[in-house]
Order: C-alpha cells, then sequence, then structure tokens
C-alpha cells in the first residue's frame, strides 16, 4: 500500500500537470485533495499507510449522514 508521503507525491505530480495544461478546474481540486491529505496526516501522525479519499472526507466530516456509524 502506498504511505501517505508517497500520495502527496502523486498529487503534486498531477497538480503540476494540470497547472502545465492551463487546467484550472482540476489543479484547485488537487490543492484540496492535498491540504486535505496534509491535514489528515497532521490529526493522525501514526498513519503511515494512505487513507482513502472517503476516510480523509469522513475525518473531516463525521457528522456527515454518508460517514455515520451506528451501534446495534
Amino acid at each position: 500500500m502506498a504511505t501517505i508521503g508517497d500520495q502527496l507525491q502523486t498529487y503534486r505530480s498531477a497538480l503540476a500537470e494540470a497547472q502545465a495544461k492551463g487546467e484550472q478546474a482540476i489543479a484547485r481540486k488537487i490543492e484540496q485533495q492535498i491540504r486535505d491529505l496534509e491535514d489528515f496526516q497532521q490529526r493522525h501522525p501514526e498513519e503511515a499507510e494512505a487513507p482513502s479519499p472517503f476516510e480523509v472526507f469522513c475525518d473531516l466530516n463525521p457528522s456527515d449522514i454518508n460517514c455515520r456509524v451506528y451501534d446495534d
């Protein structure tokens, strides 16, 4: 599995490519993904494995309907 550092490097490469092509909307989306993953990394310094985008979303938005966990 990829590490958070590997995932950040992948995002940064994709960002550079999008900016070189002038794809501003894609670049803004990738910039947001980078910020979110860096925030996740700061809150979970013990995590080495890169989380999925959904895991990052739920970490940032635990009260979202899609992220709620119910105990039976």
